[in-house]
């Protein structure tokens, strides 16, 4: 297996399909993907529709119900389930916008034997004013670094303090990029982490 997606979701049927589209139709031979989707406390019909997408074309797709109410700890237990030798940490509301995503990536490390880490290019339509570094999907890792640190299962920036980890575990202080955009992060959905936690913090200030 060369390359595991892990992938937490939450109620996501009204925005998932973005993305289940975008790995349908990825050129890279499907085999060699591992799509693990962590369904956490999900009440619709997200799992469902991760099956009718998927199932047909990915034979490792994996899809786990629990109750974690943490993306953090749901991470967790799809990383130690990963059997890739990468391993790729993508929301289940943005998507890749390049259909040769995979290839991009797995040709990079192909190229570059040395390299344990890459940080992908992405494009967005957020208007924040954020140090995107510490996001997770920026990133993939080879799977032996991921599995050495494990997320909290604090309500927000779990992803920044988890890469904070990374680079501190690793030793990290220079890194390559694939410099083709291949990620679209989506900022603007109305009841996602980020826009709840903004509601919140200018709640709290009225």
């Amino acid at each position: 297996m060369r390359l595991s997606l892990v992938i937490p979701v939450h109620n996501l049927e009204k925005y998932i399909e973005p993305l289940l589209c975008s790995l349908k139709y990825q050129k890279y031979d499907h085999d060699q993907i591992e799509p693990i989707f962590i369904c956490d406390c999900c009440e619709d019909r997200t799992h469902e529709i991760i099956e009718e997408y998927l199932r047909p074309s990915y034979k490792h797709l994996t899809i786990i119900d629990r109750e974690y109410h943490s993306s953090g700890l749901g991470r967790n237990d799809g990383i130690e389930l990963a059997t890739g030798d990468y391993i790729w940490l993508l929301d289940g509301d943005d998507w890749l916008i390049d259909n040769c995503s995979f290839m991009k990536v797995l040709e990079f490390f192909e190229s570059s034997p040395e390299s344990t880490f890459v940080r992908v290019n992405f494009a967005s339509n957020s208007f924040r004013d954020y140090n995107f570094l510490y996001t997770v999907w920026q990133w993939i890792w080879r799977a032996d670094m991921a599995k050495a640190v494990k997320f909290t299962s604090r309500k927000y920036d779990d992803d920044v303090e988890w890469i904070q980890n990374m680079f501190k575990t690793h030793g990290i202080r220079m890194f390559a990029q694939i410099k083709d955009p291949i990620y679209f992060y989506n900022y603007m959905r109305e009841d996602s982490v980020m826009f709840l936690r903004k509601l919140e913090e200018a709640s709290e200030k009225v």
